[in-house]
Order: C-alpha cells, then structure tokens, then sequence
C-alpha cells in the first residue's frame, strides 16, 4: 500500500524540526500525531490538488508510522479507496500538513502533551 519509502513536504518538515527542537518530539511521532489530529478533526484530502512532496528527510514507512502502520493504511484505504498506492503517500503527507498546524507552535513538552 504505502511505499517503503515516504517523505514529506520541505516545509512539514522544517515545522516538524522546530517541534523537535523546542518539545524533543521527533518528526516521525509527531508526523504520526499530526495525521491522527488531521482525520480526527475531518480532513479529506483532493487528489486534483497540486501537492508536492518537496522535503529531503525520507525515512522508511516503519520509521514513519511505527506500531500505527497497519492503522494508518487501513485508515487511508478506507478514505480513499479508490487512490493508487503513490495518491495515498501523498494524502498521508497532506494529513500531515494538515494535522501539523494545530500542534506545530508549542513551546515546551508539557504544552506539547497538554494540545493532545
């Protein structure tokens, strides 16, 4: 389903890093928070949409979804049943995209854990 190898756009990344930076939260948990948020809160993602996977750091799916892979395809399949293996990579990075926004300016662990 998802490719083994997956990244993001530039600039999920760089709002990612900074998260890392200020919280500890590496990019790939706080990647996999941000998609949950972003198909909690309801989020479709159009695949007529011009998104652009643009970032440098590709990591492999079992790094980037960890014990949420199974979930997280099963997930997007069910949203998007009828999207190729690559349309669904790429409406994961735009959950991403999505989700990140709402937990992407926290300043500190304990702000981090108290937005979820």
């Amino acid at each position: 389903m998802l490719p083994q190898t997956m990244w993001l756009n530039k600039a999920v990344e760089e709002q990612l890093q900074t998260l890392k930076g200020k919280t500890g939260v590496t990019p790939n948990v706080a990647a996999r928070i941000a998609f949950f948020r972003s198909v909690e809160k309801g989020f479709v993602f159009d695949r007529n949409a011009d998104y652009k996977l643009s970032g440098s750091l590709k990591l492999d799916k079992h790094t980037w979804l960890g014990k949420t892979q199974m979930v997280t395809e099963l997930m997007l399949k069910q949203r998007y049943p009828e999207y190729s293996d690559k349309e669904l990579h790429i409406a994961w990075a735009a959950h991403v995209e999505d989700g990140v926004s709402a937990i992407r300016n926290q300043k500190s662990i304990s702000n981090f854990l108290g937005c979820l």
